[in-house]
């Protein structure tokens, strides 16, 4: 039987059509766009707001939620905003019932577009004068909300998703190839080869068919001098604070909200915080539940001693799925994603969050993503010392510190006093498999696009002499734009980050090392803020489980569904891969960890990229034959 996947886009998506010359959009460019969606089965019909042409989602055409208009301004776009009390008492308009995107329009119009920069909250939004035909874009500085446009024949057209505004199969080697690499995907590039995405942390100017952006927000700009001084206590006291305001402000109602639990310290601080509000009196409500995600099949992937420490001392509704199939579930059909990514891969296991969710009355999902990027911090301070002068002091305290974690100090001192100061070309052939670049990508492609010195561990390493520390720390953050990998569940729900609360993040890119790196205490300010409100298990715990065991055990259990993957890659026509080296990769992975997660991850996430390439040309799955059969996962 041939599997079929699913083309319908998600609810909430659009697509508008803008002419800088006044022609309605009637030219051959727009004609060709409002072909797209039907070759594509997108559920929308389309209207006209003014004189745009706009392509609205079915379900929802004619919502506020999607477009808002202010006099001769139009809006379009996604918006939750985190400071909307305080935006409605500045301007004159609270409880105006206005959707965020018309509280934000309102706020562009009244204080001008450089106002876009201060919006606090996750957003992808354009506003268009239709008196002076240009406007304005702007995405979130993680760009949780997605905004894409094209501009072809005079005609800008922009679209909540890139494959509305694809008017062919044409991919872009260079987002494929950095995405394999695991780097940080070029800002603005796309999988759709002409289509373009509004960066995180950018505004864009539109003028005409141009586009102009600008970048209004970096983590690289709090990686100055402007270290955070304040003592301990009010530091913590501080960071608690940030971190029950982040929660807050994305806690829907009694029934709507639920956040995923792994028992490590980020999601369950998320977990406990929003309990502890309520508990308090500080929120109306507090979670409808929390999902836990158990893998059985390797070591280290069931955290249940942790989350059910979390829900002993909160009590939630836990829904639990266990040992969750990979790549395919005879329940639910592969969903067509928007971009290529390892959604993919685990759409089973958030396909059955999503239902238990819906099913619930839930519509929003909180996640723990960025409490690592944001609190870890590194040991390049060491590097920092020694480029200060105070090589004594360095190396006595890396003693100090190799002695407590029984480590080698010479190992410590390599990493953090020596790497650092090496030039870039030889720190990235001693970093090549700490950078993770995968060993099947083509060596000129990765020259061509400059992959080993752009992947993550490299750009840690990468910071200013005597800045280490603090450009270490603001990399790492800026990882979490190409991390955020939720694209399968907001098919259904929107999903929140606490731990991108703009206030909270700007704090954390300011902290000193010792809030964050102390022996058996990484994330100690976190930790220390969490005090009394986490069950001391969890809040003292060190180390986290992983799935590597259940990838490895997939490469195998999954091999028949997957082989086909390595026949005619799509990634191989583009010139991105090795087809002969990812196969033997494919062929070499041991059945067991033995070391080689990486690898196990590296395979798997190329795998999926190649997936979705091949979904798009009906070439894969081929039958539902190949998919493994009775590898259904428990949901307790």
């Amino acid at each position: 039987m041939l599997v079929s996947t699913t083309d319908d886009a998600p609810v909430n998506s659009f697509l508008c059509l803008l002419d800088a010359e006044g022609r309605s959009g009637a030219d051959t460019m727009s004609r060709r766009c409002q072909l797209v969606p039907r070759s594509r089965s997108f559920p929308g019909q389309w209207e006209l707001i003014g004189d745009i042409p706009v392509l609205l989602d079915g379900e929802i055409a004619n919502s506020h939620e999607l477009v808002a208009r202010h006099g001769a301004y139009v809006a379009f776009g996604s918006a939750r905003l985190d400071h909307r009390d305080e935006l409605e008492r500045t301007l004159g308009s609270r409880n105006s019932g206005l959707t965020d995107l018309a509280l934000i329009l309102h706020a562009v119009v009244q204080r001008g577009t450089g106002w876009l920069s201060q919006v606090i909250g996750d957003f992808a939004i354009l506003v268009w004068d239709t008196s002076t035909r240009s406007g304005v874009a702007a995405s979130d500085p993680f760009a949780v909300k997605k905004l894409f446009y094209a501009a072809r024949g005079g005609v800008l057209a922009f679209a909540s998703r890139s494959d509305l505004l694809a008017l062919d199969e044409r991919y872009d080697a260079q987002y494929l190839a950095e995405l394999v690499a695991l780097c940080v995907p070029s800002p603005g590039l796309t999988v759709h080869l002409g289509v373009r995405s509004i960066p995180a942390g950018m505004v864009a100017t539109l003028v005409r068919d141009r586009v102009t952006v600008r970048r209004y927000w970096a983590a690289s700009d709090f990686a100055g001098d402007s270290t955070l001084t304040l003592p301990e206590p009010e530091a913590v006291e501080t960071c608690r604070e940030l971190v029950a305001q982040a929660v807050r402000s994305r806690l829907g109602g009694a029934t709507d909200t639920w956040a995923q639990l792994s028992g490590g310290l980020d999601s369950s601080s998320v977990v406990a915080i929003a309990q502890w509000l309520a508990a308090r009196g500080h929120t109306r409500d507090g979670l409808a539940g929390t999902i836990t995600y158990v893998d059985s099949r390797g070591t280290g992937g069931d955290e249940r001693e942790y989350s059910d420490a979390v829900l002993r001392h909160w009590p939630l509704r836990n829904e639990t799925i266990v040992d969750a199939p990979t790549w395919w579930d005879d329940g639910y059909a592969p969903p067509r994603l928007d971009q290529p990514g390892p959604d993919l891969l685990f759409y089973p296991r958030e396909a059955r969050l999503s239902e238990i969710v819906r099913a619930a009355g839930g519509r929003v999902l909180l996640t723990g993503v960025g409490g690592d990027n944001l609190f870890t911090g590194n040991m390049f301070f060491f590097a920092d010392w020694v480029a200060k002068g105070r090589i004594l002091e360095a190396a006595s305290e890396m003693a100090r510190r190799a002695a407590l974690g029984r480590v080698s100090f010479w190992e410590l001192a390599y990493r953090n006093a020596l790497l650092p100061f090496l030039p870039v070309s030889a720190r990235t052939r001693l970093l090549r498999d700490e950078a993770q670049m995968p060993p099947w990508i083509l060596p000129s492609t990765a020259r061509r696009y400059g992959l080993p010195a752009r992947a993550t561990a490299a750009a840690i390493y990468g910071g200013r002499r005597g800045n280490k520390y603090r450009d270490g720390v603001a990399a790492s953050v800026t990882a979490i734009i190409g991390g955020l990998s939720y694209a399968a569940i907001e098919e259904a729900l929107e999903v929140r980050h606490p731990y991108l609360y703009r206030p909270l993040v700007e704090f954390a890119l300011r902290l000193p090392p010792t809030s964050c790196v102390r022996p058996h205490q990484r994330k100690w300010i976190l930790r220390e803020a969490m005090r009394g409100i986490l069950p001391e298990a969890v809040r003292t715990r060190v180390g986290k489980g992983g799935p590597q065991g259940g990838l490895a055990w997939s490469l195998v259990r999954q091999k028949p569904l997957l082989e086909p993957l390595l026949h005619d890659q799509v990634l191989a026509e583009l010139g991105v891969v090795d087809p002969i080296k990812l196969r033997a990769s494919f062929e070499a992975l041991p059945r067991e960890p033995d070391g080689r997660e990486k690898l196990h991850a590296a395979v798997h996430h190329t795998l999926a990229i190649e997936a979705w390439l091949q979904m798009r040309s009906g070439r894969w799955p081929a039958s539902a034959d190949t998919a493994v059969k009775g590898s259904t996962a428990g949901i307790n």
